[in-house]
């Protein structure tokens, strides 16, 4: 019998759309062995749909994949043996571009029933099989319809305008793939390449995917099969687990904790994740991109699935599986949609009650979480505004009374003294140069615990709070006026400026320009004085990151408050009284701001002479009544 072939033209202006595909679609050419890989998955699970109505397809063979590399003849051949094709429906499938064989499949189901037996189809069979002209100057596709008596037919091109089709005799039912790798495409001859591949895309094929090597087919699958994620958790060892994790993750330490998650409903999804025992250096850089893998139909589709999980949750590991997210033609970028959007949210509440429950039942491991995670739970309380309650929930903090242990912030304000309307707090460098703080004193009655802030996102994490749990959140270094001193309070400021009304305005006149104002604290105890700032003013952990950002430092509105009992007022206020024009009183005033400045954590305006005046009080006469 003669063979009839015949050349035919490419559709859908397919030079234009092939070079598209060939050189600007995909951003690798590894994912050409997933497409092969996942249409062949494809065409096994057609001929399993046709074996339920007739179940004489197949002859009994087990459906399976075969990968073989040549190297002598540089080609690389992929074959099934699922549904086949006839010469029609390759003439129609492949000369097509961007029409997909998979959906002409279901579109053909769909009509005479409802579907629940259909299998779920993976491959695009048309923009994604031409990812092959990649790494190959020519393809060769072999087929025969399974059960039909037709020959079998020959598909080439070398991805131009033309492609030819040829019927042959003898062929085996299935469908063999055959490149013709470019001259720089050797690396997909290596058996050890082509076996990376498969475990890194298409691992969980449900199908064996056998690979050649020395000329002989491996005796087991290289492929695992069945997906981790979609075993029930009491079946799965712990090891098992661990040994998934750093295959995943390459991190050779267990994980912290892990999740095991089915969600059900309208949109269903796998997931498996993990929270790291350790925080990698590179977290906090802003090109860090989160760690988990997109799934669909058990197919690797994007390794860093950004739109899965905020940005804060990018210490998360793991896997996602769906049969429901719709994908670009490259598989690569997926379209922000409502389903898109379900699974983000279901996932964040989901990780979120898994950290509650953890800090909950597991507070010695929630510790270690937060050490090396809390400065992205603190960067989710400022940036995730509907998360905002849930997320503070899970902060830990330092505080006065706690030590070298964590509070949770939680815990702290349930425990506040009924009435107690505000959670005081200090922000710095250093939580144990704030412990010593004199502002500690002036939170109110002695004991009162407060918060010790010395992370870099605190202050953006509290100025987004504004209040917790119904409490303000209110800083001893900024003003708060007189609303939270008690009518006892108020009493005593009034009564101590009465008495030193003069000396308080002379230090209001020599400071003008340093401080906006001069006022008694009745609250200070052992401390001569502190400064506090406007309430509006960013701070001084904010300020050192302007600065270090050069950004332009709006101009601190500085208070100097003075404690009314303790005896640098009456040193002051005998100068005053009996020698204002002398020099020292005026001297005294700017060393007594200045030492304010620096148990603000700041630094003095003129060091030097701060340093100077120090020294001349270091070597006064005992009493201090000399002048020099």
């Amino acid at each position: 019998m003669t063979a009839r072939s015949r050349s035919l033209r490419f559709k859908a202006e397919t030079r234009r759309v092939l070079d598209i595909v060939i050189n600007s679609l995909y951003s690798h050419p590894d994912v050409f062995l997933r497409e092969l890989v996942s249409n062949a998955s494809d065409a096994l699970d057609k001929l399993r749909f046709a074996m339920l109505t007739d179940p004489g397809l197949g002859g009994g063979r087990e459906l399976r994949i075969d990968i073989v590399p040549d190297p002598e003849a540089r080609t690389l051949t992929l074959r099934d043996n699922g549904i086949g094709m006839t010469g029609e429906e390759m003439a129609t499938e492949l000369g097509t571009i961007a029409r997909s064989g998979a959906r002409s499949f279901m579109d053909s189901i769909g009509d005479g029933g409802d579907g629940k037996d259909a299998p779920e189809l993976i491959g695009q069979f048309g923009v994604g099989f031409y990812s092959v002209f990649m790494v190959a100057d020519s393809v060769e596709v072999v087929s025969r319809r399974t059960g039909s008596s037709e020959t079998g037919n020959r598909w080439a091109s070398s991805g131009h305008d033309t492609f030819t089709l040829t019927e042959e005799d003898d062929l085996p039912e299935g469908t063999s793939v055959i490149l013709h790798l470019k001259p720089e495409m050797d690396e997909y001859l290596e058996p050890h390449a082509l076996r990376e591949l498969v475990r890194r895309y298409s691992d969980f094929i449900a199908y064996p995917v056998y690979l050649e090597e020395d000329g002989k087919i491996d005796d087991e699958p290289v492929n695992v099969r069945k997906p981790i994620w979609t075993r029930p958790e009491a079946e799965v060892k712990d090891g098992e687990y661990d040994e998934f994790y750093r295959r995943l993750t390459f991190d050779p330490e267990a994980p912290l904790s892990r999740l095991v998650y089915h969600a059900e409903g309208t949109t269903e999804f796998d997931a498996l994740l993990f929270i790291p025992s350790h925080r990698d250096m590179e977290m906090l850089m802003p090109d860090y991109r989160t760690g988990v893998r997109l799934y669909v139909r058990k197919v690797l589709i994007k390794d860093e699935a950004e739109e899965l999980l905020p940005r804060y949750l990018r210490f998360v590991k793991g896997v996602v599986e769906s049969g429901d997210l719709p994908l670009n033609i490259s598989r690569e970028t997926l379209q922000e949609n409502r389903t898109v959007k379900v699974i983000r949210k279901a996932l964040t509440g989901k990780i979120l009650s898994w950290l509650e429950e953890m800090s909950r039942d597991q507070p010695e491991n929630y510790a270690t979480f937060f050490e090396g995670f809390g400065d992205l739970i603190k960067e989710g309380v400022y940036s995730d505004v509907p998360n905002r309650e849930k997320l503070a929930d899970l902060v830990m903090v330092w505080t006065s009374g706690s030590g070298d242990a964590r509070r949770s912030l939680k815990t702290l304000a349930e425990s506040l003294p009924e009435g107690t309307d505000r959670i005081c707090y200090l922000s710095g460098p250093d939580r144990r140069e704030l412990v010593r703080s004199p502002y500690i004193a002036s939170a109110g009655r002695p004991g009162t615990e407060v918060v010790l802030f010395d992370g870099p996102l605190d202050d953006f994490m509290v100025e987004s709070l504004g209040e917790y749990r119904g409490k303000r959140l209110v800083s001893l270094m900024k003003d708060t006026g007189e609303e939270d001193l008690t009518d006892e309070e108020r009493t005593g400021r009034r009564v101590a400026e009465e008495a030193h009304a003069g000396l308080l305005e002379y230090m209001r006149d020599r400071l003008k320009g340093r401080a906006v104002d001069v006022r008694f604290s009745p609250r200070l105890r052992d401390t001569p004085c502190i400064i506090v700032v406007d309430r509006n003013d960013p701070g001084e952990m904010m300020r050192r990151m302007m600065r270090v950002m050069n950004q332009d430092l709006p101009e601190a509105r500085r208070i100097l408050e003075i404690n009314p009992a303790h005896p640098v007022v009456s040193v002051l206020q005998d100068l005053y009284d009996h020698d204002r024009s002398g020099g020292r009183l005026e001297r005294y005033v700017g060393i007594l701001f200045d030492l304010g400045q620096v148990m603000a954590g700041g630094r003095p305006d003129d060091p030097t002479a701060f340093g100077r005046g120090i020294a001349e009080l270091l070597v006064l006469p005992s009493g201090g009544d000399g002048e020099r």
